[in-house]
């Protein structure tokens, strides 16, 4: 598949810093004010583009911000509807699908009120959920993340509190929770800001750091693998803190193992800090790096591969309008950037997340910003360059419909060595006000032509191999079913749009389907059985002109006859195929 262009966007700052980012200033996304301190991007219309939800502290009187993705490098702002009339005094969300139907639902914490969680129709809408303790306990409420700490499929919700518990619910798999009362992870009261579940020490199960504000110490649980965790008392991750934001995991060192980074919310009090993981479980405290030396009043914080040369930089916000964005330099060090707009607009952002939100094969970053310092929200497009990627959408058939916990591996020959990346899908990243990024894995790829390999080890212990993976792709891996890859199969550019015959036909179990663009389109591809029921969704994203083949593997699907259809645009077309069993 050709690079998808990117979109042509009406006004633009333009102060461009060396890694390639411009400040978008028009649009409601960066002209709304408000009271802002978290948000996440998430497709909540199904449409294959990241929308975003912000939340807004009710000291602005403002409701809470929801921006649809037109697909054209501009957004829509939601005015009607619950999610954006709910009037709370919102810190922190966490989007995830918790029932399993395929629609991102959204939790969003309240301090001093109860929380809210609202129920994604699918079509950009919500339910509000108003009946059980996740939305009645009521609390000092900030950062929250989903995660399925028990592996059975399902996510389960973890929310921090000040100056009180904080809360764990199970998810029972019916739409409710039971709120767990036990263990030092609900007992513990602190002033929890930032939570981060993360699976440190490679057993299988996610684990979870918390950031505690003021003198407390930070919390690590570790997972029993039995529904339950024990407290780390030793080991610098725990003892040399203070003062914590929040924390992101991220494979800074492509070694196959989280490490943490721990960001500093009271300036003069200690700086950010880096923690390296051994592999045997246990951290070390780096010193010497540009990240652990500077002191500053930090907020959210972001890892994600802003250049796409396969290792992932980091980016941290900060209370006091000095923002700080490091690139990988690929041996374990970092090299602080100090020019351009995210680092020297004077923004004092909460907040932070990266999404691709114009589909490009980049990754772009939105901040939060609290107008008690004055100012509005930012939004900065990446502008890309040569380096080659690849995005993959995890979707879990027995683990969790999102894909939450899923490690990725990708390894692809980059500059003559053989590189192996690992992302985790996760719905939080940063602090106390929080952000979450992207659900997809968004690789950098430098040069590499091909990647030789990408392994996904789903929660439920499902391993999934592929290789000989095009690059410059976006993908959807299905749990134990393959890889839905479209590749682009010619150089020329198509006369018109067509739909061809799926081939071979009739079929078992695996059938290819092929069509044409003459133009840059929003592509659907979508499956229904004979009596209309859509059963699967092969692509949904924005395509160049082109000729494409995506495979279909009916393996779990019974035999009989099956329509496919072609939606873009400006074109759609429905053909039959016979799947005999």
């Amino acid at each position: 598949m050709k690079k998808i262009l990117l979109f042509t966007l009406l006004v633009v700052s333009q102060n461009i810093f060396p890694q390639g980012f411009i400040k978008i200033t028009s649009g409601p996304v960066v002209n709304d004010g408000g009271w802002c301190y978290g948000g996440c991007w998430a497709d909540f219309n199904n449409d294959g583009k990241l929308d975003l939800f912000v939340c807004n502290n009710n000291s602005s009187n403002k409701n809470n911000f929801l921006y649809l993705n037109n697909g054209n490098g501009t957004f829509t702002k939601v005015t009607s509807g619950v999610i954006v009339n709910d009037g709370g005094s919102s810190y922190g969300c966490t989007a995830g699908d918790y029932d399993n139907d395929g629609n991102m639902d959204l939790f969003v914490t309240n301090y001093g009120e109860n929380n809210f969680l609202y129920h994604g129709n699918g079509d950009g809408t919500f339910t509000k959920i108003t009946t059980g303790n996740i939305v009645s306990d009521g609390g000092n409420s900030v950062g929250c993340s989903w995660g399925d700490y028990d592996n059975d499929g399902k996510i389960d919700l973890f929310v921090c509190n000040r100056n009180q518990n904080n809360f764990l619910y199970h998810n029972n798999g019916s739409g409710t929770f039971t709120k767990i009362t036990s263990g030092a992870i609900v007992t513990d009261n602190s002033n929890s800001g930032g939570c981060a579940w993360g699976d440190y020490n490679n057993d299988g199960f996610i684990d979870l750091f918390v950031a505690n504000a003021g003198p407390a110490v930070d919390f690590l649980y570790q997972n029993n693998g039995n529904g339950t965790f024990t407290k780390i008392t030793t080991g610098p991750v725990v003892t040399e803190s203070a003062h914590s934001s929040g924390g992101s995991w991220g494979d800074y060192d492509n070694d196959g193992d989280l490490d943490l980074l721990v960001t500093c919310g009271v300036v003069g009090t200690g700086y950010n800090r880096l923690f390296m993981n051994n592999g045997d479980g246990s951290f070390t405290k780096i010193t010497a790096d540009p990240i652990a030396t500077y002191n500053h009043w930090a907020g959210g914080s972001s890892w994600g591969d802003i250049d796409n040369d396969g290792d992932i930089d980091l980016f941290i916000g900060g209370y006091d309008g000095i923002n700080l964005l490091f690139t990988n330099n690929g041996n374990g060090s970092f090299t602080r950037i100090d020019t351009g707009s995210v680092v020297n607009d004077g923004s004092y952002k909460m907040g932070a997340m990266f999404g691709d939100y114009d589909n490009d094969g980049d990754l772009d970053l939105f901040t939060a910003r609290n107008n008690y310092f004055g100012g509005n929200n930012t939004l900065y497009m990446n502008t890309g360059n040569s380096n080659k990627q690849i995005n993959i959408k995890c979707v879990g058939m027995i683990s969790n419909k999102a894909g939450i916990g899923a490690k990725v591996f990708v390894r692809a020959i980059i500059n003559g060595t053989a590189k192996r990346q690992m992302q985790v899908v996760s719905s939080q990243t940063g602090g106390a006000n929080s952000g979450m990024n992207s659900l997809n894995a968004e690789f950098g790829l430098g040069n590499a032509t091909i990647i030789d390999s990408v392994i996904i080890k789903w929660p439920s212990g499902v391993i999934d191999k592929y290789t000989n993976v095009g690059v410059n792709q976006f993908v959807t891996a299905i749990e134990g079913q393959g890889m839905v890859e479209a590749k682009n199969i010619s150089s020329q550019i198509p006369g018109k749009f067509m739909l061809n015959q799926n081939y071979p036909n009739p079929f078992n179990p695996k059938t290819i389907i092929n069509y044409q663009l003459p133009m840059s389109s929003d592509v659907k591809l979508k499956i229904y059985d004979v009596v209309g029921r859509e059963v699967d969704v092969l692509i949904n994203q924005k395509q160049n002109a082109g000729t494409y083949e995506v495979e279909w593997n009916a393996s779990n699907y019974p035999g009989g006859v099956y329509f496919y259809k072609i939606f873009t645009n400006d074109f759609s077309e429905t053909k039959k195929m016979v799947l005999i069993k």
